[in-house]
């Protein structure tokens, strides 16, 4: 699907940075800088490779109560069932709980629903058979559970103890129970931005604090939140941060058979596991079996420690992932030309079609924001007559939430947060709801000219001689990249291709390009530094195909080794017609 949308790049204003440090490297130090961190300390602490940025638990409004009822039930042998989500972070939350819980008491289940069947988040029939069938006498919540006050008020009708952890943003009104999330109000947890793994793994340091457990048992979980805080897109900073680095590191030693199993049917090397690996190979394949068949088959993975029966569920959720690609592709082919037919004058795309799979209309809604770059809602039937479920994505500066909080009565029900969605609604209000949100983007475009162009951040503008390997080395130090840590992109001027430049366009249908030689400003032959770009639009193949017409690039370096040869690569963001700048100084 080629991009159809104006970018805009935005240049970092050092000047308002203030005075650097001068502990790092300038441009490391500009950076952090521009994303918060101003102080040498906290520098030290983010580039450090054994970070040990960590917050106390019993900070987090509802922590203590919930230790207390969850250390009141193991002293009654009472059952505990885990109640997640049916994605990558709420198949890790109920997998974390277990692992952490196993040792004290085998008194334990969980329990997902089925997407297609049930929906998200908890419903009363499934706490009904959690009450009945599995006698359970306590429900802990992961991932889900903020907006259900209805069930809540029907667990206590029932006899069933709740305690509801999440991570999504509250509506106006909490549920009446013990609640663990630290963006409720008047938490005064000092970083909101978790994931629901991520408040899982804080409720289990809760409880080995107060139940003087072994620390090791909480850094053997950390592979379980690193794969859910990169596939939930939360930001890399503070605790999220100090967590991924470490479960990163130890993914890559990992003991735990259902990882092996996936990395060896997947042919992913330990030693290559990072942010990119997990949110777009492993982290999939998880969420595949949520989105057209079981998630506890993901859960299972997780848990087992049977290699022969991790093998067979890892081969399992690859072909799964498989299934899910090809529905996913036919989806957005279907949606992408009802934009073009239907939508294309529109500033919010509400695409509605009963050709979808509800499992995939995510992933379609994420593309299609992409592709257009306007925020974006994909509907298709739901399983009750006459409904539709729908799943959105937004752009940066339209808070997808709160601009669908005054719309609530037009829904049977939403939830969600500033870039993503989910919702239910009725198939004759979609139109209403449409329009509805047309008028909010034209609205919030009157503040916001420019907030249908694709802000590229440009880091700073770097000179040739400049880019070596020891800065890209150094560079490194700011790893894992990912949201709230983006990768750092930089400006080179006035690039020109001239007779004696390499031009290869590469891949089935040339989709792909590289560079080798090339000048700057007409005076300066660059030999030793590749530009690489990745599905280039026809826009930048004819720009970069004129012969010494100069351009201006975005790219992030990187070093390239194959067969023993490295080479200081250029990976093209993006491209324009030059402007006239001044020589260097």
């Amino acid at each position: 699907m080629k991009a159809c949308y104006e970018t805009k790049w935005i240049s970092a204003n050092h000047h308002e940075l203030g005075e650097l440090p001068g502990r790092f490297h300038p441009v490391i130090e500009k950076i952090l800088m521009s994303r918060g961190v101003k102080e040498a300390a906290q520098m030290e602490e983010f580039l450090s490779e054994s970070p040990q940025l960590t917050h106390d638990p019993f900070q987090m409004k509802g922590m203590d109560k919930a230790v207390t009822l969850i250390i009141d039930a193991l002293n009654k042998k009472q059952k505990i069932v885990f109640y997640g989500d049916y994605d990558v972070d709420g198949m890790t939350s109920v997998a974390l709980l277990l692992d952490f819980f196993y040792p004290m008491t085998s008194n334990i289940e969980f329990y997902i629903p089925l997407r297609e069947e049930e929906g998200y988040g908890l419903n009363q029939e499934a706490l009904l058979e959690i009450k009945e069938d599995y006698q359970a006498d306590l429900v802990v919540t992961v991932d889900c559970g903020i907006s259900a006050v209805d069930e809540t008020e029907y667990a206590k009708k029932i006899g069933l103890k709740l305690i509801i952890t999440d991570h999504h943003m509250p509506g106006d009104q909490l549920p009446d129970t013990v609640v663990v999330n630290p963006k409720q109000p008047d938490c005064d947890y000092p970083f909101k931005e978790l994931s629901g793994c991520g408040v899982a793994f804080k409720l289990a340091q809760a409880l080995q604090k107060r139940l003087h457990i072994p620390k090791t048992r909480l850094t053997n979980l950390l592979d379980l939140v690193a794969l859910a805080t990169v596939c939930d897109v939360v930001p890399l900073r503070d605790e999220n941060r100090t967590m991924v680095k470490y479960g990163i590191q130890r993914m890559r030693t990992t003991q735990r058979p259902g990882f092996q199993a996936l990395l060896e049917v997947l042919s992913i090397p330990k030693d290559q596991i990072g942010v990119r690996e997990l949110g777009f190979r492993i982290g999939p394949h998880f969420n595949a079996s949520g989105r057209i068949d079981d998630a506890r088959m993901g859960v299972q993975l997780l848990v087992t420690r049977k290699r022969q029966t991790a093998l067979m569920l890892a081969e399992r959720l690859r072909y799964l992932n498989d299934k899910r690609r090809k529905i996913q592709e036919m989806g957005i082919d279907i949606c992408h030309q009802l934009v073009v037919d239907k939508f294309h004058q529109h500033s919010f795309l509400v695409v509605d079609s009963e050709e979808l799979h509800e499992g995939v209309i995510g992933i379609i809604a994420g593309r299609l924001r992409d592709a257009f770059y306007r925020p974006t809602l994909v509907l298709t039937p739901a399983k009750e007559k006459g409904v539709y479920t729908g799943s959105g994505r937004s752009v940066e500066g339209f808070h997808l939430f709160n601009e669908l909080k005054p719309a609530s009565h037009l829904m049977e029900r939403f939830g969600g947060h500033a870039n993503a969605c989910g919702l239910k609604i009725r198939q004759e209000n979609i139109h209403q709801l449409r329009d509805y949100l047309q008028q909010r983007v034209l609205k919030v475009q009157e503040q916001m000219p420019d907030l249908l162009l694709k802000k590229i951040k440009v880091t700073d503008h770097i000179w040739p001689e400049d880019l070596t390997e020891e800065f890209i080395e150094t560079m490194k130090r700011l790893e894992p990249y990912g949201m709230g840590n983006e990768k750092p992109y930089f400006l080179m001027k006035n690039i020109q291709i001239g007779a004696d430049s390499h031009i290869n366009f590469m891949g089935e249908e040339g989709q792909h390009l590289k560079i080798s030689q090339f000048m700057q400003a007409g005076k300066k032959n660059i030999s030793n530094i590749e530009i690489i770009s990745f599905g280039i639009s026809d826009e930048h193949r004819k720009l970069c195909s004129k012969p010494d017409a100069p351009y201006d690039l975005v790219f992030f370096p990187q070093v390239n080794e194959f067969r023993g040869n490295r080479r200081i690569q250029m990976l093209m963001l993006d491209v324009k017609q030059a402007v006239k700048y001044p020589d260097k100084a």
